[in-house]
């Protein structure tokens, strides 16, 4: 579970413009910044922010797009954050509502960043590409490095936070925040967890999803599938909405909100797990960050097809990749045994696409099996393309650009991959870095788990990746899946356009580095469905466009246009990169204006973040080095940072899972069905416990000379499953443990697995939770039976002398597993041991107050911090003869077997057995983490009798203080409203939880 820092840096918007009192209810208690999105429609809008404000007593946000049909007057004065889309008619002025709110606001670019900072935003919001909703073309990665370096501030000169949204999971929440964004922002991500009701069609829709159901129209980002009539993009951000498929505004990262749902169920439960996984990237990725990642050249088409220009990559230590593309045999062959010979046993390797003509891959494959460079990587490839180069001992990469391929690539034995978002240059992908990233790791660390082959997993991560920062996140995103035992590295291409060295070794002329220089915003040009081409917005774009469009026109099939569209590519860009045209079987120089006009500069998003020629030495140093010192740097900034709190005054404890065995109930639901039906679970005494004819006298004279007993009756646990190898407990050593340690084991482990924790033993699949912090306190006297029996054998000799050969038969015998199995503290410590429980654990003894005792230490521990989760419980087996006989010498037992609390007609005690256990968190942690919440302490008592008539009747003077602290501590003004439970001197006062 993330810290309450981590959770506050999680912004959490009700998904699809639909105004969820519900879900804002629960993300607000998750300890998020809760942001309910207004929405379009006047009543349900209205509606909502009255019951959110019934519902959670603290502050919450709302979120005002471009069809919001509020006025600023009518917010409530609990709204304390104002989030503005980028098309919201409110300005930032009217949101403040003249200083009484924060306002945050959404940007597409820089220039709306800067003019948001200008009108007094208090914060701004990257919307990434990828969103649902109102959209601009920069992702979530690039758009956040851009306004990261532009390193805004406020009119009153502090720095400007930034927070991410668009694909964000628990991985990229951590690339985000290591990166220097302030917090990540959930909203389609939430749209099937529990607290939300959607519609069945559009649900099911979500569920589908896997991330490329959705395209832009009209600069916004929604729902399309080949069976839905697209939206009109007049007026679209008017109407858009989550009750159908109409215009559903999902982004790209919809496509992660089954498998958080799946996993973590509820709003607090994806909430959590987003905080885990900040804190489990930003710190781990802080303590690899010594070690060095391995940085790749990204093979780039007519760029990386110079041996000269590897050379200098290698000599940096890099891995170059030499681009072959559609490159002919012969000239495959001369230009691997040119870098062959340049480099030696410098690491190499070369870039196959894995979707040309068979003819030309299959002739270039024969050149590098001859050659046989170590390394190679395909793009558009399958597994069986790979495996012959990996039986040649080539190291391959397949480009996996989809979490379907990945999965199918793992299942066919491929362990190497490349994951390479949308930002980069040349061919890509239909997924943006984050959204694709967030997937991919998410199945390999649930593939390596589940095979035990983490440690064979390599990836190399693509898009976007240029400097420190940007390194920095992918290696606080990987952090989880190198702490396993796999290996990341870094892919760059763009980056390199960059270098001396790339005009220098003659892969680029200077035009190409100047265009590259100058690249302000790149554009994607489809040659065909599912293979786009990132380049630079240049008069190029319109020569492709007019080409596409006259091709089709002249009725020419489909794959033909695709054919000479990649034709016409290639030969475009070898004129911007090398300067030089293809006439015939001739190499024409061309002039910097015809390489202007005429030339594709194919490069990635990562450009329009550089603005300087660099070396590849330099390069290299910082996305290792540089990254390493940001990573340090910045996991510093986070554990100073002051984060607010959620103050609550006195601290409530929550029961967040209970489980018990009880007379005549083997488990919670035949108690509650006893209660229900008022059943008598009083028994005569049976007959294996202990004689009545031999004890039981109803007048409590003496029997045969012996003390008797004056009631017969009690309550009796019924036999109670136990497995002991579950348990990792020798089936032998049973004989020698009492049972009430086995019986409080058994109910320990239930009450955790009902809570939904991982209880050490279960192999169901629970929520996870930190174990060091959890705390096991229950109240129990020493002593059973067992004890009686070991007592009885102790001192026989010496009252009696020998040990008769057939009462030795019938007595326990001691073995190493006696000692422990009848100490009263290792109820507890066996709890602990068993299911891996690292924090304090105690049984304490309080005769009758014995349970309550242990809920008072636990709640204690809770409120000290000394625990996050405590398993109190109470357990008392003691319904021997031994027990009968003692309570008869003093006149505690009722002649008729039942007591009667608080009766006029009340004659004593009836003896009942029983164990029972509760799982308590803070309140604010339970609601926080999305527990279920049986009831709230929200005050103890304890008090004693001092000098007090006997020492063991209770006094009331004693009992009435205890009630009145316990009172005074919840803060009641009067008792006829709650419920109390009193024992001793303690009492537990407590209130149904508010939902």
């Amino acid at each position: 579970m993330g810290t309450p820092h981590e959770h506050q840096r999680v912004l959490a918007i009700t998904p699809f413009a639909e105004p969820s009192a519900h879900l804002a209810a629960a993300l607000a208690r998750a300890g998020a910044r809760s942001v309910l999105d207004l929405g379009s429609e006047l009543v349900r809008a209205r509606e909502a922010l009255r019951d959110l404000a019934a519902w959670w007593a603290g502050p919450f946000g709302v979120r005002v797009g471009a069809a919001c049909p509020l006025t600023t007057d009518e917010l409530p004065s609990a709204v304390s954050l104002v989030v503005l889309a980028p098309d919201a008619d409110w300005s930032v002025a009217q949101a403040a509502a003249e200083g009484r709110r924060e306002v945050f606001v959404e940007v597409r670019t820089p220039a709306e960043a800067r003019a948001a900072v200008q009108a007094g935003a208090g914060a701004l919001i990257a919307r990434g590409y990828e969103c649902g909703g109102a959209v601009g073309t920069a992702t979530t990665f690039v758009l956040l490095q851009e306004l990261l370096g532009a390193a805004l501030r406020t009119k009153t000169d502090d720095p400007v936070e930034i927070w991410a949204a668009g694909g964000i999971g628990p991985h990229t929440a951590a690339a985000a925040v290591a990166g220097g964004a302030a917090g990540v922002v959930l909203d389609s991500q939430l749209a099937l967890v529990d607290e939300v009701d959607l519609a069945q069609d559009v649900a099911a829709a979500v569920r589908r999803m896997d991330g490329t159901e959705t395209a832009v129209i009209g600069g916004y980002r929604v729902y399309v599938r080949p069976d839905l009539t697209r939206p009109d993009a007049d007026g679209l951000g008017r109407r858009l909405g989550g009750r159908n498929l109409v215009a559903l505004p999902v982004g790209e990262d919809g496509a992660l909100a089954r498998p958080l749902a799946e996993r973590h169920r509820t709003a607090a439960g994806v909430v959590a797990a987003i905080a885990a996984g900040i804190s489990a990237g930003v710190n781990p990725a802080a303590a690899q960050a010594a070690r060095r990642p391995r940085i790749a050249q990204g093979p780039m088409t007519r760029v990386s097809d110079q041996a000269a220009f590897a050379a200098t990559v290698a000599a940096e230590g890099g891995l170059p990749f030499i681009a072959l593309a559609l490159m002919g045999a012969e000239d495959t062959r001369a230009l691997l045994v040119e870098t062959a010979e340049l480099l030696g046993d410098a690491p190499w390797g070369v870039g196959i696409l894995g979707f040309v003509p068979d003819e030309v891959r299959n002739a270039q494959l024969e050149a590098v099996h001859e050659i046989r460079p170590p390394y190679a990587l395909i793009a558009g490839g399958r597994p069986a393309q790979a495996a012959p180069l990996e039986a040649a001992g080539i190291t391959t990469f397949l480009h996996a650009p989809s979490p379907a391929l990945l999965e199918r690539f793992l299942a066919d034995g491929a362990r190497r991959f490349v994951f390479e978002g949308s930002e980069c240059g040349g061919h890509v992908g239909p997924r943006a870095s984050f959204p694709l990233w967030e997937q991919q790791i998410q199945r390999l660390l649930a593939f390596g788990a589940a095979n035990g082959c983490t440690d064979e997993i390599d990836v190399l991560f693509a898009g976007g990746i240029h400097d420190a920062r940007s390194a920095a996140m992918v290696q606080a995103a990987a952090a989880p899946l190198v702490a396993a035992g796999g290996a990341a590295g870094l892919l760059m291409g763009t980056a390199y356009l960059f270098t001396r060295e790339a005009v220098t070794s003659g892969a680029i002329g200077p035009a190409f580095q100047r265009a590259a220089l100058g690249c302000e915003s790149t554009v994607l040009l489809e040659t065909a469905p599912g293979h786009a081409t990132r380049c630079a917005d240049t008069a190029f774009v319109a020569t492709f466009n007019e080409t596409r469009d006259r091709l089709f026109a002249e009725g020419m099939a489909a794959e033909s246009v695709w054919n000479e569209l990649e034709k016409l590519n290639i030969g475009r860009l070898r004129i911007a990169s090398k300067g030089i045209r293809r006439e015939g079987a001739a190499l024409i120089p061309v002039d910097e204006r015809t390489q202007a006009r005429d030339g594709m500069v194919m490069i990635g998003d990562a450009a329009r973040l550089r603005t300087a020629v660099t070396t590849i030495g330099e390069l290299h140093r910082e996305v290792t080095e540089g990254a390493a010192q940001f990573l340090t740097r910045r996991a510093g900034e986070l554990a100073a940072a002051d984060v607010k709190t959620d103050a609550r005054g006195p601290l409530d404890v929550a029961i967040v899972g209970m489980a018990g065995v009880f007379p005549q109930a083997g488990d919670l639901a035949e108690f509650w069905a006893n209660v229900l039906r008022n059943h008598d679970a009083i028994t005569e005494v049976p007959a294996e416990r202990w004689d009545p004819a031999t004890y039981y006298n109803g007048d409590g004279a003496t029997l045969n000379g012996r003390s008797g007993s004056t009631s017969k009756w009690g309550g009796f646990l019924p036999d109670v499953p136990f497995d002991a190898l579950r348990y990792g407990i020798p089936p032998a050593a049973l004989a020698s443990i009492e049972p009430v340690q086995l019986l409080s084991l058994e109910v320990a482990a239930r009450a955790l697995r009902d809570a939904g924790y991982a209880n050490g033993v279960d192999t169901a699949d629970a929520r996870p939770f930190d174990r060091e912090r959890a705390a096991v306190v229950f109240g129990a006297e020493p002593g059973t039976d067992l004890s009686a029996a070991y007592g009885f054998r102790a001192l026989y000799p010496q009252l009696h002398g020998e040990l008769p050969a057939e009462l030795d038969a019938q007595l326990p015998a001691l073995t190493e597993d006696s000692f422990p199995g009848v100490l009263a503290n290792v109820i507890s410590g066996r709890i602990a041991n068993r299911l891996d429980l690292g924090g304090a654990n105690y049984t304490v003894d309080a005769a009758c107050a014995s349970a309550l005792a242990a809920l008072e230490v636990a709640c204690l521990q809770l409120r000290s911090g000394a625990a996050d989760l405590v398993l109190a419980g109470g357990a008392d087996i003691h319904n021997g003869i031994q027990d009968y006989l003692l309570f008869a010498s003093v006149g505690a037992l009722s002649p008729t077997g039942h007591c009667k609390p608080f009766d006029a007609s009340a004659d004593g005690i009836a003896l009942g057995e029983g164990v029972a256990c509760i799982v308590l968190k803070r309140l604010a942690d339970a609601e926080r983490d999305g527990d279920r919440i049986y009831a709230v302490i929200t005050g103890t008592g304890v008090a004693g009798d001092g000098r007090s008539a006997s020492l063991v009747s209770p006094d009331p003077g004693g009992q009435a203080r205890a009630v009145r602290q316990a009172w005074q501590a919840a803060g009641l003004a009067d008792v006829t409203t709650r419920s109390m439970s009193l024992g001793g001197g303690l009492v537990m006062w407590a209130r149904k939880p508010d939902r």
